[in-house]
């Protein structure tokens, strides 16, 4: 399933994420699907190697050669990097139990900035746990040290962000067709610039719910979350600090249908409310949800579909929320075995109506189109060796002054496992 997120991609390539891979995630993986049955997944342990290339016409998100002049000090703003990693993905199974892990260390470096080259690493340790046949769940950990984006940064400034998440989740099952789903999660966040750690936060998360299973296997689930966020660093609006702590309600509905073999519908629709602590007049309170559709042309085509509205989005220079809503289409053709193609377009309509300091003030409220195309294509070099290729081209037209940006990327990627 191909979606889109909600804020601009990473530069870097480390994690090179689009408005329309999110939601997928989002929706597939964390609200209808539950954990894999141990019995289903062999013991595997795979070892790996990955090398990347990457080239971005305009790294620091700038606007023109007038901005790039003022802040770089030349008018190029175009930047390459490579990265070299090594890591292994692990499944381990005891009776019914099954122990999944991931590890990798990677290293970055920059060609002309060279005070941005870093270590990263990315890793998780989950257990999928069941007990007789009437429970099941997960519980584990997850780690990442990586680049921020550069999109509202604008400038060399190494800024490396570790995002660490504790989460459990469990599904009991009641008289057929019942489930009743329940969980907790913290997501920590730290920013080690300086100029960035407005954005440090905690976020704890518990949900539960419903969910029907029909006779076809169409799931319906009724969705109760509540988020509470922290924010240990207050920020500066002009003299006044603001303490960007909230707490978030989302109450909804979410389904997965196939009215056809080929086709493939999913969606939720919640209404959200978030309550800040200290500016009430930024609260937010309506509709938000996602609709994707994936249509199966052939054995070898796929066209994918979504629709988002949502709030979030950490990584601005508000440490706020922001309102998105968005449209992608992408689309997958393997025309072989070894060979794989994709593209994909997604345009994004982002409010800053959660910003304190417009909120403070008579400005009104920043708004952002961002645009984004991208193309790529994979090749199995050998039988555990992926070559792969992507392009993007990126537009952002903003209200705020020196907001604008346009950009090129190309990313050129060698995996090889053991």
């Amino acid at each position: 399933m191909w979606l889109v997120m909600k804020t601009d991609s990473k530069t870097i390539g480390m994690r090179q994420l689009t408005a329309a891979e999110t939601l997928a995630a989002l929706m597939v993986l964390g609200i209808m699907s539950s954990p894999a049955r141990a019995e289903e997944v062999e013991d595997t342990f795979t070892p790996y190697v990955r090398g990347l290339y990457g080239y971005d016409s305009n790294l620091f998100r700038l606007q023109n050669d007038q901005e790039a002049n003022a802040v770089l000090g030349a008018a190029s703003t175009a930047e390459s990097y490579r990265t070299l990693a090594a890591g292994m993905d692990m499944n381990l199974r005891a009776s019914r139990q099954l122990i999944k892990a991931h590890a990798e260390y990677n290293q970055t470096w920059f060609g002309t900035y060279n005070m941005l080259d870093y270590d990263g690493r990315d890793a998780y340790l989950k257990w999928d746990w069941l007990v007789g046949s009437a429970a099941k769940g997960d519980v584990g950990i997850a780690e990442t040290l990586t680049q921020a984006s550069y999109a509202n940064v604008k400038q060399p400034v190494s800024n490396l962000i570790r995002t660490r998440k504790r989460f459990f989740h469990g599904a009991i099952k009641l008289d057929n067709p019942w489930l009743v789903k329940f969980g907790a999660e913290r997501v920590d966040t730290d920013n080690n610039a300086s100029v960035q750690q407005a954005l440090d936060a905690t976020v704890d998360t518990v949900n539960t719910g419903v969910q029907y299973i029909s006779r076809k296997g169409a799931p319906v689930e009724l969705i109760s979350r509540r988020s509470d966020g922290r924010h240990p660093n207050r920020q500066l609006v002009g003299l006044t600090p603001i303490d960007n702590a909230y707490r978030q309600w989302d109450n909804g509905i979410a389904v997965a249908w196939a009215p056809t073999g080929k086709t493939q519908v999913s969606g939720k629709l919640n209404h959200t409310r978030r309550s800040y602590a200290d500016v009430p007049q930024r609260d937010f309170s309506g509709l938000t949800g996602l609709l994707a559709m994936d249509w199966t042309v052939s054995g070898k085509t796929t066209l994918k579909a979504s629709l988002h509205r949502d709030i979030g989005a950490l990584e601005n220079d508000t440490a706020s929320h922001t309102l998105n809503q968005g449209i992608a289409f992408g689309a997958d053709w393997k025309p072989t075995a070894k060979l794989a193609f994709n593209a994909q377009l997604s345009h994004d309509a982002i409010s800053y109506t959660g910003d304190p300091g417009l909120v403070l003030s008579t400005a009104p409220a920043r708004e952002d189109r961002l645009t984004t195309v991208q193309a790529g294509v994979q090749y199995s070099v050998l039988r555990n060796t992926m070559l792969g290729l992507v392009l993007k081209r990126g537009v952002r037209d903003s209200s705020e002054a020196f907001s604008s940006y346009g950009y090129n990327s190309a990313l050129i990627n060698l995996r090889s496992e053991f």
